[in-house]
């Protein structure tokens, strides 16, 4: 029986949802409230009501307003105070509204008055900030077992979403009137032709002032868009338009081609780029569109204009290209012909090595000289390349006092013409470098003509040289006009030029010392200047690594080691030069190897016969027939057909390469030729 009364006074705690599970588990002796079992029946039947009802409900409770709400009201919470808020002291809960809502409840606790609000604003904390929070609500009182009020019963709704629609539909329906108004105001302000048009006739609702003007006529609004432009009917335009309006696809042209009639009574060929989009009504639906024109007449013009300067132009690359390939055909040319005079000259000096241990000073200087002279014949052929900065090098291991014995040589003149006073402290050993000898020798050289243009006559220019470390350092000073502070950090860039005076006729053109600088990066090297400011001298260092030097260079195998070798070969050799040829057969003849010269294809075909070459030496620009229809005949004979060919030419292109590659050639040897190399191909047997 006992049992049955417990649960019996317990059902209003029953089937509560979330809010009656919440209740449910708080330890209530620890609240003012007291444990469950103390509370007075009328707050129990109020908290039984609120918990199974389906509407958004609350309850304040005793002298400190002790809170219970149901699953209804638990979404206005947002998060933040649930679950918290179950059992908790009204003013702790709501503090950031109790301004608002106290008189309320104290309206109802002490004077038992009922309140109602509809689309209240209360804001609450929740969602962690302040939100606009609007409320239909209503406040009551409660009343205990002694017929005192003990509590404030809420019955609300929130109304927000509701209130917040209405009043940006409102404002949506005044701004959009306000729009209408401000946007034919702006359209007809606008710096564009503009006109919106209403219909599926396209009635010209507006046209501003530069629209009118772009289309010749003042009168065009009520006008339907054929009868206002008929000349336009039987253009795409009317099509366009229909299409916008029909589908509300917005469209956009590029240059497009529009004939009209601006009162001369001829229509003009005008071109304009415009764009068109639909208006809608508050439905969705399309009931008209607004066009945004440019008139590009005087820009297709002008572009019309330039494409036919273009096609001029491009004839006359044309021709300019045609000419570059002429002159690249001449550079070939000129540098073959300039290599033919130089190969025997190249061979002769081989055959004087050979017969003179102790090589005499001229010919040592001829020897030199022929070298500058072949350098010269490459730069030539490579005029491309040095302009865009790649330079081929042909690094050695070199004393640098041969390489500034080279450079004071090259300079000398420029020396002797302003009667400069030179010193040099260059040791003649310990200072080697690996580098190009000649350029170099450019770099030095030029770094002392910058010297000797800058310095007045009877004036000092030094050069030195030492070891630091692993660097060998040259410094080249001056006591001359010196380099002003603005100009040193941008000395060394391209057309740079300090100040000249007028009797100064031979300086260059501001290219000397940034071919220094390139030139010295490529040797992985630097240079820098000094100076301490105009009329007050110049100092260059150029600073290259230290590279031991070789302790000698193998010679050319004479006839006692080919014999060794046991591979004398039969050598044709056909070049139509003929000191080039019989040169190349005494080189050839002093070394072992047994030799037929030919100056010409149908004579070497004729020598073939009785001679059976094993290899064949060919010059590629012959006269009848060249090196590559030679060298097919050759092997198509059977006394040929085995022999390596190998080509001695003075075209030295890549695709001069290429095409004796394809052509069969092991081998392209450029004029004048290098012999160690040749000779030590001609004695291997593989290819």
């Amino acid at each position: 029986m006992n049992q049955r009364a417990h649960d019996h006074e317990h059902r209003w705690l029953e089937d509560g949802g979330e809010a009656g599970a919440l209740v449910r588990s708080i330890d209530w002796a620890k609240t003012p409230l007291g444990p469950i079992a103390s509370w007075p029946t009328s707050l129990k039947t109020t908290v039984g009501t609120i918990l199974h009802s389906r509407h958004p409900m609350f309850l304040w409770w005793g002298p400190e307003l002790i809170q219970f709400y149901n699953d209804a009201y638990t979404p206005s919470f947002g998060k933040g105070k649930h679950p918290v808020a179950m059992g908790q002291a009204g003013k702790d809960c709501w503090q950031e509204i109790w301004p608002i809502i106290w008189p309320q409840i104290d309206d109802v606790m002490s004077r038992g008055r009922a309140s109602w609000n509809e689309d209240q604003l209360v804001p609450i904390w929740r969602n962690g900030q302040i939100e606009e929070v609007y409320w239909t609500y209503g406040y009551s009182p409660v009343f205990d077992e002694s017929g005192s009020i003990a509590g404030t019963l809420v019955v609300c709704t929130e109304t927000t979403a509701r209130v917040l629609g209405e009043k940006r539909r409102n404002e949506a329906d005044r701004a959009k009137t306000a729009l209408y108004e401000e946007r034919n105001s702006l359209l007809m302000q606008a710096p564009v032709a503009t006109a919106v048009f209403r219909g599926p006739t396209h009635v010209f609702e507006l046209a501003n002032p530069l629209y009118c003007r772009m289309v010749g006529r003042a009168e065009l609004v009520g006008k339907p868009y054929l009868e206002a432009l008929p000349e336009l009917a039987g253009t795409a335009l009317p099509g366009i338009l229909d299409n916008v309006y029909r589908t509300g696809q917005p469209f956009s042209s590029g240059e497009m081609l529009v004939p009209l009639n601006r009162g001369n009574g001829t229509a003009e060929e005008c071109f304009f780029t415009f764009n068109l989009e639909a208006l809608r009504d508050a439905s969705g639906a399309v009931y008209g569109m607004m066009a945004v024109a440019l008139e590009i007449t005087d820009q297709v013009n002008a572009r019309r204009s330039i494409e036919k300067v273009q096609q001029e132009r491009e004839g006359l690359l044309a021709e300019a290209q045609q000419a570059s390939r002429a002159k690249d055909e001449f550079f070939a040319m000129l540098g073959h012909e300039l290599r033919n005079p130089l190969a025997p000259i190249v061979m002769a000096l081989h055959l004087m090595k050979q017969h003179t241990p102790n090589p005499s000073r001229e010919q040592e200087i001829i020897e030199r000289q022929v070298g500058h002279l072949v350098r010269l014949v490459d730069d030539l052929l490579d005029v491309s390349k040095i302009a865009r900065g790649k330079v081929t090098l042909r690094k050695d291991v070199v004393e640098l006092s041969v390489v500034v014995a080279a450079a004071i040589e090259i300079v000398s003149d420029l020396f002797e013409e302003h009667r400069h006073q030179i010193s040099v402290d260059v040791p003649q050993s310990d200072l080697s470098v690996f580098g190009d000898p000649v350029r170099l020798a450019q770099v030095v050289a030029n770094l002392l003509s910058n010297a000797a243009r800058y310095t007045q006559p009877q004036g000092q220019i030094s050069i030195s040289a030492a070891r630091e470390d692993n660097d060998v350092v040259l410094i080249v000073k001056d006591n001359g006009v010196g380099i002003g502070a603005d100009l040193l950090p941008r000395v060394f860039d391209l057309f740079v030029q300090g100040r000249r005076n007028t009797d100064r006729k031979e300086g260059g053109l501001g290219l000397g010392l940034a071919l220094v600088k390139s030139l010295a990066l490529l040797h992985d090297g630097k240079v820098v200047a000094r100076s301490n400011g105009v009329g007050r001298g110049s100092e260059f260092e150029l600073r290259l690594p230290f590279r031991e030097k070789k302790a000698f260079r193998a010679p050319l195998p004479d006839r006692k080691e080919i014999e060794k070798r046991g591979s004398p070969k039969r050598i044709l050799v056909v070049d139509d030069n003929v000191d080039s040829a019989e040169m190349m057969r005494l080189i050839l003849e002093s070394v072992g190897h047994q030799v037929e010269v030919a100056n010409d294809g149908p004579d070497a075909l004729a020598v073939v016969d009785g001679f059976s070459p094993e290899i064949a030496l060919l010059d590629i620009g012959l006269p009848v027939m060249d090196g590559y229809e030679l060298g097919k005949r050759l092997h198509a004979t059977t006394n040929g057909a085995s022999c390596r060919l190998i080509a001695l030419t003075g075209y030295g292109q890549a695709h001069d390469r290429e095409q004796s590659k394809a052509s069969g050639f092991e081998a392209h040897f450029v004029k004048p030729v290098d012999m160690k190399s040749l000779l030590e191909l001609i004695t291997s047997d593989t290819r």
